[in-house]
């Protein structure tokens, strides 16, 4: 075992796959955001590990449960971009906590989930298949699954730079996040969406 902050700390191979934003902690963070939002937003039980509401870091370390050092211990002296991101993970547990229709019984039926380009066009087999495709949106038809919204749209931009998202017609949007920004209701009266890159957007119609 190596000790912190080297690692890795179970005596392997560093081939860790993933991506420190080049270190940019504005970035570092969004991504955080995000990835919370897609847990927070999906079907299932969502998989959270104790300190990810606070941003723990484990310092490069990729397997440190054998580790009693500081690289291990929850520190809830929590700086000001934890404090922040603790304040965004409350907001998303309890949107998912108000809204039924994101933890369905039963996987959703095709009158209960739709997949849209961003150009608003149904997403079909071959925009899933283009490995060229980095931007989906999907509606839940939330009323349908005893929920007190109508609908819940969810925009998601995995490209780097910025994607303009045609919104469903016939609803009454209100924004409820923006990963690139936090959460940031407001009512929305346009009927496109310019999305940040590497973000996600939640819109519900109430």
């Amino acid at each position: 075992n190596q000790p912190f902050p080297a690692g890795p700390s179970d005596g392997g191979t560093d081939d860790n796959e993933s991506w420190d934003q080049n270190g940019n902690p504005a970035d570092q963070n969004k991504a955080a955001r995000t990835g919370f939002a897609l847990l927070m937003l999906s079907a299932g039980v969502p998989m959270i590990t104790g300190g990810d509401e606070l941003l723990r870091s484990l310092n490069g370390n990729n397997n440190p449960y054998n580790l009693d050092t500081s690289v291990n211990w929850l520190n809830y002296a929590l700086a000001a971009d934890q404090r922040a991101f603790l304040e965004f993970a409350r907001r998303m547990i309890a949107f998912r906590r108000d809204h039924p229709a994101l933890r369905p019984a039963d996987f959703y039926s095709l009158q209960q989930l739709f997949w849209f380009r961003p150009d608003g066009a149904a997403a079909d087999a071959a925009y899933f298949n283009n490995p060229d495709d980095h931007a989906i949106a999907w509606l839940i038809n939330a009323s349908s699954l005893g929920d007190p919204a109508r609908a819940i749209y969810i925009a998601y931009n995995a490209w780097s730079g910025p994607v303009e998202f045609t919104l469903p017609p016939g609803h009454s949007w209100s924004r409820v996040a923006d990963t690139s920004i936090g959460f940031a209701d407001a009512a929305l009266n346009a009927s496109k969406y310019t999305l940040g890159g590497r973000s996600l957007l939640l819109l519900v119609d109430k």
